[in-house]
């Protein structure tokens, strides 16, 4: 048995970064990934190929959008979707390096296998041979990420029905896809293929996409979708899908029917739990597969910490990389202060992009707190206007007294776009911030001194007008 302070499971964002942290704090550490290749999810099924295969759905769309006279762009109807990912494996080739060279200069030793508890404190890892290798650790780390979930009413063919990881598999571009899901990876994938000159329709059970997000954001995502030619059927469910020969039948809630090349089912991810014998170290996992952490990333099995997608919402990379962080500084026994930062940008990476930060005007009357709106269309922004993709808006949510509160954005580069809000709000500053800055020119942040300009404006008109000072009454001498 070989022994380890600390035992990291999985290579993916949470797990690299939390494994680097505890070496770096001195620990000796042991990282197992049960792929050929580091990275998880978010360099190998999700992230960096489905933001490949939109770089191209972008590049396309824009191209028809310019002034291109003489030019026709299509997609032939033979490609396959993983022709149409360009640079995706030049990508994960340069991430999986990146990856494997940050673990060998932190010192961090990696294991190949499938891995599972004996007892609280041992791992035993099943090697692609056969053979085993069993772990003793003082501090284990879970980020064994997730996967698509399978509804059971749902037959994945891979052929037909798909799965937001194998539809990265098509054998050629569809006429017609039916996406089953108004969620991140529905609303993603059904704008990418839009874009690439496919019909799309969505059927979500909700009554508008991306509910969490702020109402007009997603109210705007939606009207852009459905501008696009996309079908978008609402508080109904996909009660049948049925695959033929060439086509597949689903039936609604409602008693319609729709027909379409092929389906993808984006019903959300369960964690990746099964091989890790969650019950030989006193855990159990929720009935979609994560676990329960407190505000250190610590299981009820006070060694045992979880990072990742393996916890839940919010599921984004970025805040995957501080959990693995934040909980091998309290696993090494380092006193910090430091907690994953509550104002979580969240970037959502449909055709346009969507990026939030901060309160929504919903949260912000459901806690009484008075504010004003400003928003920039992006379709008076000259940078909007030369890319070829001026559409959406953003949009500031500020105090009566100018206090950024929320920044909200859909539009080109959103995702990037977002962090200068989330920056200003992040050291508490103001709206006249964007009013005094300067901005290169032209660039899609001079959106925030628009934006700014039009909710000081607001703040101004609902300002009380100053009270006037209550008049004297004057005597007059009377003459004796």
């Amino acid at each position: 048995m070989l022994r380890y302070d600390v035992v990291v499971i999985g290579s993916g964002p949470a797990g690299e970064n939390g494994a680097v942290q505890a070496a770096s704090l001195g620990k000796k550490v042991a990282l197992v990934e049960k792929e050929a290749v580091p990275g998880g999810a978010c360099a190998n099924t999700g992230t960096i190929p489905s933001k490949a295969l939109r770089e191209t759905a972008l590049a396309l769309l824009q191209a028809r959008s310019r002034d291109a006279h003489g030019l026709e762009v299509k997609v032939s109807r033979t490609v396959t979707i993983p022709e149409l990912m360009g640079r995706r494996g030049l990508v994960t080739a340069r991430e999986h390096a990146r990856i494997r060279n940050a673990l060998t200069r932190a010192g961090v030793e990696s294991f190949r296998g499938l891995a599972g508890f004996v007892d609280p404190h041992t791992i035993r890892v099943t090697i692609p041979d056969g053979s085993t290798q069993e772990l003793r650790a003082e501090a284990v780390l879970l980020a064994t990420g997730t996967r698509p979930f399978h509804p059971p009413q749902y037959t994945f063919d891979h052929a037909r029905v798909y799965d937001s990881d194998s539809i990265l598999m098509l054998d050629h571009v569809p006429r017609t896809l039916a996406v089953v899901g108004g969620g991140v990876a529905a609303c993603e994938y059904a704008s990418i293929f839009q874009a690439l000159g496919v019909h799309v329709t969505v059927v979500d059970s909700k009554p508008r996409l991306l509910p969490w997000l702020d109402a007009e954001l997603s109210r705007s995502v939606q009207e852009l979708f459905a501008e696009g030619g996309m079908d978008i059927y609402q508080e109904v469910r996909a009660t049948q899908v049925e695959p033929g020969e060439e086509d597949v039948l689903i039936t609604l809630s409602s008693g319609k029917r729709l027909v379409a090349e092929k389906v993808l089912i984006a019903s959300g991810r369960v964690g990746n739990v099964e091989a890790l014998d969650l019950p030989a170290a006193g855990l159990s996992p929720t009935d979609r597969g994560f676990l329960e952490v407190n505000e250190h990333f610590q299981t009820k099995v006070p060694h045992v910490y979880a990072a990742g997608d393996l916890v839940g919402f919010p599921g984004l990379a970025s805040t995957s990389k501080d959990q693995g962080v934040v909980a091998m500084t309290h696993a090494c026994g380092r006193v910090s202060k430091r907690r994953v930062n509550e104002m979580l940008p969240v970037g959502i990476y449909t055709i346009p992009e969507v990026s939030s930060a901060g309160e929504t005007e919903e949260t912000l009357q459901k806690k009484g707190v008075p504010y004003v709106v400003g928003r920039a269309m992006l379709e008076e922004n000259v940078r909007a206007n030369l890319v070829g993709e001026a559409v959406g808006f953003l949009k500031l949510l500020a105090g009566p007294d100018g206090q950024l509160l929320g920044v909200h954005c859909v539009g080109p580069h959103a995702s990037e776009l977002v962090h200068l809000g989330n920056a200003v709000m992040a050291h508490g500053g103001s709206i006249r911030y964007f009013i005094e800055a300067v901005f290169n020119y032209p660039t899609l942040g001079e959106a925030y001194k628009v934006a700014a300009h039009e909710a000081l404006e607001e703040a101004r008109r609902l300002r009380p007008a100053a009270t006037p000072a209550p008049s004297r009454t004057v005597g007059t001498a009377k003459a004796t």
